[in-house]
This record gives structure tokens, sequence and C-alpha cells, in this order.
């Protein structure tokens, strides 16, 4: 194998590992929103519960209430087990390698091992970019649904923390 080809296949290898290793940091981004929507979810429970609440913040916590519950659903719809496509084990590539270079052997190739080497290489690198596409598939629709979950906890988070604003300083609006 050339140069070239070496860098080809070294860069999709480490693409390929960026983008099954991001789906873990978008499982991990989604885990500490979890935690940060249960903290607002009785922070809103807290207001609601309140008698002499003003009408209009009422109102705003069932917003907050609202955003809270899609965040919630989003981010356990998020973290639901995603099947990542991932390479032939250890003994099944030097078991499929070992037949790949009988074949050569037995179809009378003057140099088997080297007619291995290139095919292994060429269908290493097509196999590595049907994973990263699958996989940046997954993670895509992941980081779509890791924004939402973002977007409406801090929509809650405005909520809240106006609710409590207004709450101490008495405003009425």
């Amino acid at each position: 194998m050339n140069e070239y080809e070496q860098l080809i296949l070294e860069n999709l290898k480490s693409q390929n590992d960026l983008e099954y290793e991001l789906g873990d940091t978008l499982d991990i981004k989604t885990s500490i929103s979890l935690v940060v929507l249960v903290f607002l979810a009785t922070q809103s429970s807290g207001f609601l519960a309140l008698r002499v609440m003003p009408r209009h913040w009422h109102n705003i916590q069932i917003v907050s209430v609202i955003c809270l519950s899609v965040a919630g659903l989003l981010a356990v719809w998020e973290l639901i087990p995603r099947t990542y496509i991932v390479g032939l084990t250890p003994d099944e590539f030097l078991k499929w390698a070992q037949e790949v270079k009988t074949f050569y052997s037995t179809a009378g190739e003057p140099n088997p091992e080297a007619k291995s080497v290139e095919f292994i290489h060429g269908k290493t690198a097509d196999q590595l970019r049907a994973r990263f596409t699958a996989n940046r598939k997954i993670n895509a629709m992941k980081s779509n649904v890791v924004t939402c979950v973002f977007i409406l906890t801090m929509a809650s988070l405005v909520l809240n923390l106006a609710t409590l604003a207004g709450q101490s300083c008495g405003w009425r609006f």
C-alpha cells in the first residue's frame, strides 16, 4: 500500500472513531440535561403549589411545565440505545483475511499476499465509509434532539427565573 492510500485509510479510521465517540458525548449531555430538567420540574411544582401566586405567574409556570415535559420525553427518547455499526472483531477479521489470502492463492495469483493486502485495504476503506455514514445519521438525529432538549430546557429556565424574580419582587403585569 502506498503512502497516499495509507493516509486515506488512517483518516477514515480516525473520522469513524470520532463519530462513534460522539454518540457517547451526546448521551452524556442528555443525561446532564435530565438532571437540570428534574431540578426545574421540582422548582415549577413548588411554584404551582403556591396558593397566592398571581394568575399570570401561574400561567407562565404551566408553559414551563409543558417545555419541561416535552424536553424530558425527548431526552429519554435520545437515550434509547441505538445500534452503531462497528467493524469485525479481531478473530472475525483474521478469519476473513485468511479466506481472502486462500482465495487468491487457489486462484493462481502470482503474488497472493500483495493481491490480498490490496483487496483488504480496499474493502476496509469501503466498510469504514459505510460505517461512518450510518453512524453519522444516528448522531445527526441525536444531535438535533439534544438541541431541542437544550432549547426547551433553557426556555423553562428563563420562565422559572422570571417567576422567581417576579414573585420575589412582587411584580404584577
